[in-house]
């Protein structure tokens, strides 16, 4: 059980590291030499995933990836997953502002080495998508939602100033 623990939390950090856009901490956490399919890196490679990730992240204004189901087996030091997932994502595209929500699954192979586990293949599979348009929100001051204090997904993020425990490109 500790061993699915630690695997959901690698899951968690993951989806951590993309909504706040820090790379630095997304990259502890594959193995070196890790694979990951997620469509946009014809290699497969974690590499190349994380080279084009931040050019392709500067539209996103918003990014939130939520796991819903995590099913999870293990075998000693290597364990397989499978995350559902509901992303829901901002975007400004060529002065065009539109919102998506995704539903997928992580297809994850993790193994431990060295007592600590990792990514060591990741595929995604998309099961839906729904784009729609939006029209700009100040949140602010949404009546919806009054005082709340807005997100951001950069380090920027009020969670880096009231966690003392999460700091910006560590796991």
């Amino acid at each position: 059980m500790i061993a699915k623990e630690e695997i959901r939390d690698l899951v968690y950090a993951y989806c951590r590291a993309i909504d706040r856009k820090d790379f630095a901490l997304l990259s502890q956490l594959y193995h070196p030499g890790a694979g990951d399919e997620h469509g946009s890196n014809p290699s497969g490679t974690a590499e190349e995933f994380f080279a084009i990730l931040p050019p392709m992240m500067e539209a996103a204004e918003t990014l939130q990836h939520n796991i819903t189901n995590h099913y999870i087996k293990v075998d000693g030091d290597y364990a397989e997953g499978e995350a559902y997932l509901v992303a829901h994502t901002v975007v400004n595209m060529n002065n065009e502002r539109y919102a998506f929500l995704q539903g997928a699954r992580y297809l994850d192979k993790y193994e431990r080495r060295n007592g600590v586990w990792k990514f060591a293949h990741r595929r995604v599979l998309a099961d839906w998508l729904q784009r729609y348009g939006t029209d700009p929100d100040d949140l602010a001051t949404a009546p919806e939602i009054p005082g709340m204090i807005p997100g951001s997904s950069s380090g920027g993020d009020n969670s880096y100033g009231y966690f003392s425990l999460f700091k910006r490109g560590e796991r």
